[in-house]
């Protein structure tokens, strides 16, 4: 009896019956699942970017399908994608035999960013469609990933003057050389040494580099990545991007995502909102986020959208200066109507004017009863009357601090970092994506859309969900009619098995 099995086909074994790239992947592939999710988004803008004149070019659809899958399975290379089109099957099958090469590969990532990020958008909608997404909950939140830029390629105003002067310094060197060569030899001019060549091709790049730091009014850029900035990445200090994303809690689709140059999320929430509804073609019941989102402009939207929001307000300086005292401010109540505060005595403080921190614009209001109070001493510490200054967002705060103390705020806000926060961990964990591949803010963009399709079909990929044709063809008609129009077609929708 033979030790080990037979090879069932050699390697050079011709075959006389031909066989088909179907029969070489399995029935119970994802790469099947993956395909009939993908096929219901919709090309149209991707395929009129294209000209109809000169050769023909790879189908972008093809291309787009070979990208998503491969950043599905922590795939990023355009070279390594490349050989996968010629070597898996899964991705001979994806492709329908067709090769592309690295650079056809890495110029559709580099060019159709645009495109992608409509790509992506129209991935939450088939979710959507498919039920996937309510939104009944959206979190949100910001993670840092590395630019493509090392920390050399930095540059500030002082490193800028000190490598003028190398240069200045080389200049002159190789004028005296050139000048007492040709006093030695009797002639004059000639060919341009090398290195007072390259000096002045740095000097010109030196110039370069501090007018864009000049425009960029920042400390410092990047000669590599000029649009990146200096951020905290996976706890080191890189140039990087802020990623942002709204996450649906039920399903962890995402719903909406942007990459910004900010180095906090300050101002990132009313954005990402809209973003989430416009693609879901709902809004969310209500948003999560975390305390850095608390910030003067969010809570402004929040008051004037009415969007159900639940972001921990911070602490600030200019309210909490005697947190815990009997006299705190924030013991001190504000009427609205009239415009005034309500001492714990009862007592009113009028209104004075308003200032302007580096947390916020606060209102500034001042006792006019507090001579003769019993408790001025300990209210006033010393000034003849108390003054208190409260945020202009001070309602909101105060009304989003409840909301947080209560039983049910406390079980929604449970769900950010059990919703969004798994979605990063598995983009840098699983898939290994903490560093950009693509220069530039657009360059980020193209990938984040990528990494995002991936996400979304492969969730509605993994639970075999396929929407019936007329369905989709309804959903397609509804998402081109103008914004605010949009009805969503969960109701609608036939779910098959695969």
């Amino acid at each position: 009896m033979p030790q080990f099995k037979g090879m069932a086909e050699a390697p050079e074994q011709i075959w006389l019956m031909a066989r088909s790239l179907d029969e070489l992947v399995p029935a119970e592939s994802d790469v099947r699942a993956f395909r009939e999710v993908m096929e219901r988004l919709d090309f149209r803008l991707l395929e009129m970017s294209y000209s109809e004149v000169g050769r023909p070019a790879y189908p972008p659809r093809v291309l787009a399908q070979l990208m998503v899958y491969a950043y599905s399975k922590g795939v990023r290379s355009s070279r390594k994608i490349e050989e996968m089109a010629k070597c898996d099957v899964r991705y001979m099958w994806l492709a329908g035999g067709l090769k592309p090469d690295h650079q056809t590969i890495a110029r559709f990532r580099r060019n159709r960013f645009s495109e992608l990020s409509e790509l992506f958008t129209d991935s939450v909608r088939v979710c959507a469609a498919a039920g996937l997404v309510t939104l009944r909950v959206g979190a949100a939140d910001g993670t840092k990933i590395e630019a493509n830029a090392s920390r050399k390629s930095l540059y500030d105003q002082k490193r800028i003057e000190r490598e003028r002067q190398e240069v200045q310094r080389i200049l002159e060197e190789a004028e005296a050389i050139d000048e007492a060569e040709d006093r030695a030899e009797g002639v004059c001019g000639g060919e341009v040494p090398d290195e007072l060549r390259d000096a002045e091709a740095r000097k010109a790049r030196l110039d370069e580099i501090s007018e864009r730091l000049r425009e960029s009014k920042r400390k410092a850029i990047s000669s590599s990545d000029p649009e990146c900035r200096m951020m905290k990445c996976d706890g080191r200090i890189r140039p990087g991007y802020n990623v942002q994303a709204v996450v649906d809690a039920d399903s962890l689709v995402v719903a909406a995502v942007l990459v910004t140059e900010a180095e906090n999320d300050h101002g990132q929430l009313p954005q990402l909102a809209e973003m989430a509804t416009q693609s879901a073609g709902t809004a969310p019941g209500v948003v999560v986020a975390d305390t850095g989102y608390c910030d003067e402009e969010t809570l402004k939207w929040v008051k004037e959208s009415g969007q159900e929001v639940l972001v921990p307000p911070q602490k600030h300086s200019q309210e909490d200066k005697r947190e815990g005292d009997e006299f705190s401010s924030r013991r001190f109540v504000l009427d609205e109507e009239k415009d005034v505060m309500i001492c714990p005595k009862g007592h009113e403080l009028v209104f004075k004017d308003e200032r302007t921190y580096d947390s916020g614009t606060y209102r500034r209001y001042a006792g006019t009863e507090c001579k003769g109070c019993d408790s001025q001493k300990v209210c006033c510490r010393g000034r003849p009357s108390r003054q208190v200054s409260i945020s202009v967002v001070h309602s909101v705060r105060l009304g989003m601090r409840d909301k947080l103390e209560t039983a049910e705020g406390k079980a929604l806000y449970a769900l950010r970092k059990q919703s969004v926060e798994p979605v990063f961990g598995h983009w840098k964990a699983n898939l290994g994506f903490r560093r950009f591949l693509l220069r530039g803010k657009s360059g980020a963009a193209a990938e984040i859309a990528l990494i995002c399709i991936a996400h979304n079909v492969s969730k509605c990929a993994a639970l075999g969900l396929v929407l019936a044709a007329d369905v989709i063809f309804g959903l397609f008609s509804a998402i081109r009619r103008p914004a605010g129009t949009y009805t969503p077609a969960c109701q609608y929708v036939a779910v098959v098995r695969f």
